[in-house]
């Protein structure tokens, strides 16, 4: 599974997807994900892992032993495509036209399905670009959330206007899924954290057994997207939520950090 986000959000939650994919990863799911230095927050993937003490590979061909040794390969843009990370790292910190597809796009890794998060509404647009640009991935996802108008985040939320574009068997569906609007406390629980330390405390948080806060709901949520190729169905939740509170998710964290 490709696992790779848009950034640029209106409101701006922690790093959702870096736990979700370690959490998928600790349920059984390989996973490839995209990392980068941050955009448009505070913290990008690659400065919680390095606060988490875990490295992303450190050339394509080390990929299959990462995945061999742990289910999951971080990977560094630059890795593939050094010149448009050059041009567009720390370029652009709103949506633009390269948004709905590239983050998915430049991560050539032989796979049979991709989750792609998207800050902006119409997933479809996104999966329709994906589906002509990867026809070697025969399934994937791309997820939206609507928290009010006019702010939008790159993960699928419980709470808001939630949006997912499926793609199976070379054909596209997509929905809208109304929930609560997102409370206070919500908000506060989930926010971008204003340093890099903070971030990855959250993340790792997020991943622990004890407790079920709105963090850990997030990221159980999005990493059920992950397992069962943007479905979500209460078996793959239930398989999440298992690799979270029976101590897999923070075992695989630990072995991440002590492998750098």
């Amino acid at each position: 599974m490709v696992v790779a986000g848009s950034g640029k959000e209106q409101f701006k939650t922690f790093n959702v997807s870096t736990a979700a994919a370690i959490l998928a990863a600790a349920a059984g799911t390989p996973v490839v994900k995209g990392v980068s230095r941050s955009v448009s927050a505070i913290s990008g993937a690659a400065d919680i892992l390095d606060v988490l003490r875990i490295r992303p590979v450190a050339d394509l061909a080390s990929i299959p032993d990462a995945m061999r040794k742990t289910n999951i390969a971080f990977v560094s843009y630059p890795l593939f495509c050094p010149r448009y990370a050059a041009r567009y790292d720390g370029v652009f910190d709103t949506i633009n036209p390269a948004s709905f597809f590239m983050p998915v796009a430049t991560l050539c890794v032989r796979a049979s399905r991709f989750l792609f998060g998207l800050a902006h509404t119409d997933v479809e647009l996104s999966a329709r670009a994906l589906q002509s640009i990867r026809p070697d991935i025969p399934a994937g996802a791309v997820v939206s959330t609507d928290l009010t108008d006019g702010e939008t985040v790159d993960e699928y939320c419980g709470v808001g206007n939630a949006h997912l574009a499926c793609i199976t068997s070379g054909l596209l569906s997509a929905t809208i899924r109304a929930n609560d609007a997102p409370t206070r406390e919500w908000r506060a629980a989930v926010a971008h954290r204003p340093t890099h330390a903070g971030n990855a405390a959250l993340a790792a948080e997020a991943l622990a057994p004890a407790g079920d806060t709105p963090a850990t709901r997030l990221v159980e949520l999005n990493a059920a997207l992950i397992v069962d190729s943007g479905a979500a169905a209460k078996d793959s939740l239930q398989r999440v939520r298992h690799a979270r509170r029976s101590g897999e998710a923070m075992r695989l964290l630990t072995r991440l950090s002590e492998s750098r």
